[in-house]
């Protein structure tokens, strides 16, 4: 009898324990399960510091330019003239009589070189005046003084001094064989304005005297006519310069 309650002790205990132990291993388990998780945490965002952008090289230039420069200057001119050879004073034809040489109009076109000085320039031209009857050529010294501290529109004025002559023609129809050497002044005021780097535009309103000595026999037969006249020339004058050499960006 003993025996047998011993045994039935040994079997109530054996079953509890079988009972109770899945209960601990699942217990186990979920703690070592949630002490073996990660824990996110939160990193602080960290600030890039700010990337200066390199200064430009180079200032970006407008459409044009402010300021005409250049060492060398090459010049193309053209423009309307009006041309009165005895304004000032005609010939006389035998037996005491005067003729007026016609006032006459025409396009002229020229070129030029010099060298530009900061506000002055110093060149020499060539200029041809075409009209009708004969033509007009003067070559000579170019002298400008131009306002650069005004920017982008320079006021300019113009001194020249140069020779001139007529050829192809003659300014009097009742002569022959006319020959003419002569000289004269212009002077001028107008505006240049500088375009882009190596480029500018120049328009000037000019005025010139000038003087001939003029030979020629007469149609009507008698001696030849060796006298002097002296007239003047009105014109506007357009030009485009290309400037070289020391040209600087402002």
């Amino acid at each position: 009898m003993c025996k047998a309650r011993q045994s039935m002790r040994y079997a109530v205990l054996f079953a509890a324990v079988a009972l109770a132990l899945p209960s601990f291993v699942l217990a186990q388990d979920s703690v070592d399960a949630t002490s073996e998780a990660p824990t996110a945490v939160e990193q602080p965002a960290i600030e890039q510091p700010a990337v200066e952008q390199p200064a430009e090289e180079k200032k970006k230039k407008g459409p044009y330019y402010k300021k005409v420069q250049g060492l060398l200057w090459l010049e193309g001119l053209v423009g309307p003239t009006s041309f009165d050879p005895d304004k000032f004073g005609g010939i006389s034809l035998t037996g005491g009589t005067g003729e007026d040489a016609p006032k006459v109009s025409g396009p002229e076109w020229g070129f030029a070189i010099g060298v530009g000085l900061g506000g002055f320039y110093l060149g020499g031209f060539y200029r041809q005046a075409n009209y009708d009857a004969y033509k007009l050529g003067k070559v000579g010294l170019d002298i400008q003084g131009i306002l650069r501290f005004i920017p982008y529109v320079h006021p300019m004025f113009r001194a020249d001094l140069f020779y001139a002559t007529m050829f192809s023609g003659s300014p009097y129809p009742s002569l022959t064989n006319v020959n003419t050497t002569g000289g004269g002044v212009t002077l001028g005021a107008g505006v240049m304005i500088p375009i882009v780097r190596y480029l500018s535009f120049t328009a000037t309103f000019d005025w010139s005297w000038m003087g001939f000595a003029i030979g020629g026999d007469p149609v009507g037969g008698g001696s030849r006519i060796n006298e002097g006249i002296a007239g003047q020339q009105l014109g506007v004058t357009f030009a485009l310069t290309i400037h070289l050499i020391g040209v600087r960006a402002n």
